[in-house]
């Protein structure tokens, strides 16, 4: 499944690596004994002055305005861990700005109740459920519609009023995760961008730096309307970065950076990307090695409107490294290393690679990259430069769906796939052999 665009960048010296995909969204069933109650039905009864959704509109606007009496106020003090976890999660995303905050009961869905709900509900205050709650929020500046995800919350009625009680994962799988779940947020403003961070703000400033070094250098290429600003978030290892994109600790020990937003969005209409940032990752890179993975990470959010689904993984990858290799300096040789030694051990490869072939687990990935990289470099050194590679995929990503990319062979290159492929491998050979 292939509904959010990830370039993923592995520490090796200037290699490219895999992909992340994931989507928070979507419908979950209906929780506890009382999944059935929805929003009507929790009124004033039995001298409530609220219901819940007018609390959670309260929570949502003390998240927005910063002020931690109102949200605290939401708060069942019951408990105090708990309550001393929202002090901590309040606290942690103090620094962050948003123009929106939204908490709402989502619809339950009929098909039974998970075995844990039932067994939290047994335990529950009288009177007291768990629901599922679709929440949005909006960075200032960012974030043109909201992000959306859901989370689960248990609402207690005390002294006339409802009043967040707890959280529960009713899947047993790892819950959806923001930067300020996993550890206070730092920011750091830079002229292209925001940057986020768990670490101290001092060491953001490299980020803010490559990130305003190279958005000029991608928009030389691209030339095309985008926000000229990047959302960058920073972690402190690669398990808060697995924590934030739902996936294994080991599937990120290599990587400096991932970049992942909803595929074929507008910006005026749309969450911003977020580049997320392994520091241990990016700190063992290369000054030249930093600025290609900027770079590269830069170009998939330029280019997000035009990246579709069907949009190849060569072609998406391949691009983004074109940019974040085309002023570095570094040989031939030097970026497509992996590959050089397997031409000059016979194995040329036969075809472009396919998508599988990006994921973070491949033992050629980096073949996969470095093939992809000299595919779009030949089509910008043969085909009439690196405006008909950016309208090659401007092409391919119009709508019409995945016959765009034969059309587009023979629209834009005025070629085939077939033709395309055994020039390509050619080229391969030329230029490593």
């Amino acid at each position: 499944m292939r509904l959010l665009l990830a370039g993923v960048l592995a520490i090796l010296l200037l290699i490219s690596a895999g992909a992340v995909t994931r989507h928070s969204g979507g419908r979950a069933a209906a929780l506890g004994s009382r999944a059935a109650v929805d929003e009507a039905s929790v009124t004033r009864a039995e001298g409530r002055q609220d219901t819940v959704a007018q609390m959670l509109a309260r929570r949502a606007t003390a998240l927005q305005s910063k002020d931690r009496t109102a949200f605290l106020d939401t708060v069942d003090d019951a408990d105090p861990e708990f309550r001393d976890s929202q002090v901590e999660w309040f606290d942690n995303l103090s620094a962050v700005p948003f123009d929106a905050w939204s908490f709402k009961l989502t619809d339950g869905l009929s098909g039974g109740v998970p075995p844990a709900a039932t067994a939290l509900t047994a335990k529950l205050a009288d009177g007291s459920f768990p629901y599922i709650v679709a929440v949005s929020y909006r960075i200032t500046g960012y974030d043109n519609a909201p992000q959306h995800y859901e989370q689960v919350l248990t609402f207690t009625p005390r002294h006339g009023r409802w009043l967040v009680s707890g959280s529960f994962d009713p899947t047993g799988q790892a819950p959806h995760r923001e930067l300020w779940d996993v550890g206070k947020v730092q920011l750091l403003a830079a002229d292209h961008g925001l940057v986020l961070g768990l670490v101290p703000p001092d060491a953001l400033r490299i980020y803010a730096a490559e990130v305003d070094r190279e958005v000029p250098l991608v928009d030389a290429v691209w030339k095309h309307p985008w926000s000229r600003q990047v959302l960058i978030e920073v972690t402190r290892t690669e398990d808060e970065m697995a924590t934030l994109l739902g996936g294994a600790p080991s599937a990120y020990r290599q990587l400096a950076a991932v970049t992942r937003g909803e595929l074929g969005t507008v910006e005026a209409t749309s969450a911003a990307e977020r580049i997320i940032v392994n520091p241990k990752a990016f700190g063992e890179l290369s000054e030249v090695g930093r600025r290609v993975i900027m770079g590269h990470e830069i170009t998939h959010v330029a280019v997000r409107a035009s990246t579709q689904s069907w949009t190849p993984r060569w072609l998406a990858e391949g691009l983004a490294d074109y940019v974040g290799y085309r002023d570095s300096g570094l040989s031939t040789e030097v970026i497509a290393q992996e590959l050089a030694a397997d031409v000059r051990r016979g194995r040329v490869p036969d075809a472009l690679p396919v998508d599988d072939a990006f994921a973070a687990t491949d033992s050629d990935l980096a073949q996969a990259y470095e093939m992809s990289w000299l595919a779009c470099r030949m089509i910008a050194e043969r085909y009439g430069g690196p405006d008909t590679l950016i309208a090659f995929y401007r092409a391919v990503g119009s709508a019409g769906g995945a016959n765009q990319i034969e059309k587009a062979f023979g629209e834009v290159l005025s070629t085939s796939r077939q033709q395309f492929t055994g020039q390509w491998r050619e080229y391969v050979k030329s230029e490593l052999g």
